[in-house]
């Protein structure tokens, strides 16, 4: 004698009588059951609620089962994290056939050098370390705060940073080749923020040698434009670089190597 086969099926429950009779819906075929002979739930069904549907090689109904709120949210959880696995291993995929193994390592480093390993140590009113990342959150404007505080939020140099990084994938989106030179963008932005942060740091000293130059008189300006220059020396010996500087400058000259390289083959083609 051959054994019936039962297959289990998600379902939806269409209608129910409190005599026990109802139907229940399964890709869009309706089947009838009796509460006394199929149901496997301790709570009464109910109209809408999802159910788990088993069904004989006949097609007759074998047994229906309420599906849980908490078993709902489980699966729709499992479901998005298998998207994003595959949307992520795709995204993975394309960016190794066009950018090449090589180059997202090298882009690995930048990030890591940025936000994990410390840039600069600075040992002026305050002995602090900061990342590449904190660096950019940090403000000039008063060589006390630029010591001592940290950022003040999201500021427009951790967002251009963010933009230089997200250059270097341009040649996913696009094949001219222009679009390599994507991957000179975090070597230019470093050499722009460097001099900013330079000028805004020379600048807070000036205005400091200044303000004393107003308390002393005239007569004292030359002595605080002295006093300046030997502030801006002792803020110099007063950094040291970490191991991020080294990462974040080396992979951006390996990046700028790349897309320059990159350009110049397929300007060639």
């Amino acid at each position: 004698m051959q054994a019936t086969s039962i297959t289990a099926v998600r379902g939806r429950i269409l209608a129910y009588q409190p005599s026990g009779q109802g139907t229940v819906s399964v890709a869009g075929v309706q089947y009838p059951f009796d509460v006394a002979s199929h149901w496997r739930s301790d709570t009464a069904p109910a109209i809408n609620a999802a159910v788990d549907v088993r069904l004989s090689s006949a097609g007759a109904v074998d047994s229906v089962t309420m599906v849980t709120a908490q078993q709902i949210t489980q699966e729709e959880m499992a479901g998005a994290a298998r998207l994003a696995r595959e949307k992520g291993q795709q995204v993975w995929g394309s960016a190794v056939s066009t950018l090449g193994v090589k180059a997202l390592g090298v882009i690995g480093v930048l990030v890591a050098g940025a936000f994990v390993f410390n840039t600069i140590h600075i040992r002026l009113f305050a002995a602090v370390s900061r990342s590449y990342w904190q660096l950019l959150g940090l403000s000039a404007d008063s060589l006390e705060g630029f010591a001592r505080g940290g950022g003040g939020g999201f500021t427009s140099g951790q967002f251009f940073f963010l933009l230089a990084i997200a250059a270097c994938f341009a040649t996913m989106a696009s094949s001219k080749p222009k679009a390599a030179l994507g991957k000179c963008a975090p070597l230019l932005f470093i050499v722009l923020h460097t001099g900013i942060l330079y000028m805004n740091i020379k600048s807070a000293i000036s205005d400091a040698g200044s303000a004393m130059s107003g308390i002393a008189g005239a007569r004292a300006a030359s002595m605080a434009q002295q006093m300046a220059s030997e502030m801006l020396g002792q803020v110099w010996q007063g950094m040291s670089f970490g191991l991020g500087f080294y990462l974040v400058l080396a992979s951006s000259i390996v990046l700028a190597a790349y897309g320059y390289g990159e350009f110049k083959r397929k300007s060639i083609v």
